[in-house]
């Protein structure tokens, strides 16, 4: 193990370094600039200590005089972090007693002016000193006329006797997206060394899991090389290169990897629906991908979920309430495809919002209400279903969102709830437990008439009781040769004007009464005969023979003009 001869612990002091130049630029303390800090602390040596530097200057930072007599390899190493303006540059001089010499880094600066740009970062950087009694080292700032950066910045200052520095990796092959599936890659990398390189290695990791390895071999001129192993489609591989020249380790990239992917390619150009739209399904279509593999078949998922698989390269899709979004996939002999640029479909779906009314009995006939929303309802396209028990009868579509269902309710229906399913050319509606057959205990219905009969050519006022609620003001029929008009309704009872025709049939007559919704039914009225008032002969109230034979006979006529 190499242990250092000189350490300067930059956290603690300034180390004795002394700034000289033109505006002595140089300065130690608390970084807030730049980096934001120092290598290994908070503190250090810095042109740009706490902002940009100033232009049209040379600046030195010189260290304390070494004794470096009788070390076998003196070399000074440092981490520096630098972002020069346009033309400006850093580099290191040494002076061995006479005079002071520009010397070059360990592989050497980056430029001809020295370093120069940016370091991205803070990097180490080595210097083979004289083994010399009195040896001098300085850093050296150079910034010209025009333009400014946020300057240079050292710490971790150590001088060493032996190998302190890594190998140097460059020129690390970048692979690009792959579809090769399953065949192995050549990776290759430039790597050097001041003492000789021992070994490199390959690492890798596919998806982030676990990490591999691989020996790399050197094909000379500097180049080592190292294959990784095939992989399958829609695989992530992150790879690095280390090299080692024994005594010490570099890595490259510093951090991370390099990285590339194995896939399949994507179907190109995926469309379907634009804007909002009022629909069950969309059209959607594609283009095939590009790919030196042969498709196979194509799906299209949403939500994590396959909605459609086939050959062809259009397909109707399933949408649902708001957004939904697509991709589509091709499918090959070696695995499934990348995903395409996804598509969204604005849509809102039609809907059943209501039934009225939402109750019947059996043996009912009833005219029900259906409410839809953007239902697009069309005469002649419409079905319904209302389940066991329910016969419906007609359908009569009265605009986009309403249309009303005949429907007879069985004998024999059982009591509970029915759903409501309408089929729609573009796709079936439902609407749960819309509709519930009641029992038999609370059907609606006639009570009874006031008054119970009523005679041929009469009329007047009858009240027809029921039990159960109205949906609007009801129309009332007595059968053939009565009319009837609802004048009013009073709790449960309906007051009807009514008139009965000289000829009504004689006998019972249903009563029926419609509130629209449903038909009330359960009592009857009876038409009796007309008849004629008894006179008198003995006593005609003050009539005489011949007035009550005219009375009788006026009568007659008005009973023969009722009948015509």
């Amino acid at each position: 193990m190499i242990l250092p001869l000189l350490v300067w612990d930059l956290e603690q002091d300034d180390g004795g370094f002394q700034a000289t130049g033109d505006l002595q630029q140089w300065r130690w303390g608390v970084v807030s600039a730049g980096p934001g800090a120092g290598y290994d602390g908070r503190r250090a040596w810095a042109v740009g200590l706490t902002g940009n530097y100033l232009n049209d200057a040379v600046d030195y930072l010189v260290l304390p005089s070494m004794d470096l007599g009788g070390v076998a390899a003196p070399v000074l190493s440092f981490q520096h972090w630098y972002a020069f303006g346009d033309g400006d540059a850093g580099w290191v001089e040494v002076n061995e007693g006479a005079s002071w010499r520009r010397v070059d880094p360990i592989y050497g600066y980056p430029a001809a002016a020295g370093w120069s740009g940016s370091s991205a970062g803070w990097q180490q950087a080595s210097v083979v000193l004289p083994a010399l009694t009195s040896v001098q080292v300085r850093y050296v700032f150079s910034a010209d006329l025009t333009g400014v950066g946020a300057g240079w910045f050292v710490d971790g200052i150590a001088v060493w006797d032996g190998d302190v520095t890594p190998p140097r990796v460059e020129s690390l092959t970048l692979l690009p997206d792959s579809e090769s599936i399953g065949e192995g890659f050549t990776v290759s990398a430039a790597v050097d060394d001041d003492t000789g390189v021992d070994s490199a290695t390959l690492f890798w990791s596919t998806d982030h899991g676990e990490e591999g390895s691989v020996a790399m071999t050197n094909t000379g001129g500097g180049i080592w090389t190292g294959r990784l192993p095939g992989q399958a489609p829609d695989t992530r591989v992150d790879y690095y290169v280390t090299a080692s020249d024994g005594a010490n380790e570099t890595r490259w990239p510093t951090a991370g990897g390099a990285s590339f992917r194995v896939y399949l390619p994507a179907p190109l150009d995926l469309t379907g629906p634009e804007g909002r739209v009022v629909a069950f399904t969309a059209d959607l279509a594609w283009s095939p991908p590009v790919s030196v593999h042969a498709v196979e078949g194509y799906e299209v998922w949403s939500g994590g979920a396959l909605v459609w698989s086939g050959t062809a390269t259009a397909a109707k899709v399933p949408l649902g309430d708001g957004e939904t979004e697509f991709a589509v996939r091709a499918l090959y002999s070696e695995g499934g495809g990348d995903f395409s640029e996804p598509w969204a479909v604005q849509a809102v779906l039609p809907a059943l919002v209501g039934l009225t009314p939402g109750t019947g009995w059996p043996g009912e006939g009833l005219r029900l209400e259906v409410i839809g929303d953007h239902a697009l309802f069309v005469q002649n396209d419409v079905a319904v279903e209302l389940g066991e028990g329910i016969t419906v009868e007609s359908v009569g579509v009265r605009d986009v969102d309403r249309f009303v269902v005949q429907v007879h309710l069985d004998e024999a229906a059982e009591p509970g709830p029915r759903d409501l399913l309408v089929h729609l050319p573009a796709g079936d509606l439902e609407l749960p437990d819309a509709f519930v057959v009641q029992s038999e205990e609370s059907r609606p219905r006639l009570v009874d008439v006031e008054p119970q009969s009523v005679e041929q050519g009469d009329s007047g006022t009858l009240r027809v009781r029921f039990v159960g609620s109205l949906a609007k003001t009801p129309t009332v029929s007595l059968g053939e040769g009565l009319v009837a008009a609802v004048t009013g309704v009073e709790g449960d009872e309906v007051l009807v004007s009514w008139s009965a025709s000289a000829s009504a049939p004689l006998g019972a007559h249903a009563v029926r009464l419609d509130d629209g919704a449903r038909i009330f039914e359960g009592a009857s009225l009876e038409v009796k005969d007309w008849r004629p008032p008894v006179l008198d002969t003995c006593n005609t109230g003050g009539l005489t023979p011949r007035l009550g034979a005219l009375a009788a006979v006026l009568v007659l006529l008005r009973r023969r003009r009722d009948a015509g």
